[in-house]
């Protein structure tokens, strides 16, 4: 990563920390139990907490990915609108694809690549895709950012959505070269492997992309580390702020 890119994090990072300071409002004050057992400082900070785990889902993450690619040369878009139309025979094929056992990515991309018909440039209602990138050697990747710890019904929501977003681009180009993946920002369980039974309902190697392999896909690069430091460098930056927010919630 360069220092430009890396500076380009960083920025992203800082702004939406001092807004997320600058204009937090809690959802609500009333909080019987837990005013009953913590002071009210640390109940607003896990609020904030849980507030920037939101934040840092739903945008930075993906925002980092972009930059990450752009700097590549490559072609990169957050909240991509995928278009494509999915046959009735292709849809009952995702089905019994999902209830497997045993799912295994690269035969189900082969099945769909042969049953998918020619189908209309539509978009679908699952078809926002978090992260959308094109390689100059044609491979596009479309990784939906997921929380670190998804349930099961979330991982099988989300390898449903996975084939049927191969299925989509196939429809309206049946050579394109695809790859869906679940994207899990860090490894809640680190220094220990990824291992969550809940997971089991996916492909390991073909379905998702944790941590180092996640932030290589976006980078072409190993960056993990990078980037990691880079938000240490924004938390001694923001250090002062940070304090003065606390300050102000005492004095509340």
């Amino acid at each position: 990563m360069n220092e430009e890119t890396k500076k380009q994090i960083a920025n992203l990072v800082k702004n939406k920390l001092l807004d997320k300071l600058k204009n937090y409002q809690s959802e609500t004050t009333y909080t019987p139990f837990f005013s009953a057992i913590f002071d009210q400082e640390t109940i607003i900070m896990a609020s904030l907490m849980q507030s920037l785990y939101t934040t840092f889902g739903m945008s930075i993450y993906e925002q980092m990915a972009v930059i990450l690619a752009k700097e590549k040369g490559w072609i990169a878009e957050r909240q991509y609108k995928l278009q494509g139309q999915i046959d009735n025979e292709t849809e009952a094929l995702i089905e019994q694809l999902c209830r497997t056992d045993q799912p295994n990515k690269i035969e189900e991309i082969n099945l769909i690549r042969q049953t998918i018909k020619p189908g209309l440039a539509l978009y679908d209602h699952e078809g926002t895709v978090d992260v959308y990138i094109k390689k100059p050697d044609g491979t596009e990747i479309y990784v939906d950012i997921t929380t670190v710890k998804p349930n099961l019904k979330e991982f099988r929501s989300m390898r449903r959505k996975m084939l049927r977003w191969a299925a989509l681009r196939m429809s309206t180009d049946n050579n394109a070269i695809v790859d869906t993946r679940i994207g899990i920002p860090y490894n809640p369980y680190h220094p220990e492997p990824y291992v969550r039974w809940t997971s089991a309902e996916c492909d390991p190697a073909g379905d998702i992309l944790v941590q180092e392999d996640l932030w290589f896909t976006f980078a072409g690069e190993d960056v993990f580390a990078e980037i990691i430091e880079a938000f240490k460098e924004v938390g001694q930056e923001i250090e002062q702020e940070v304090q003065q927010f606390l300050l102000d919630i005492g004095n509340k």
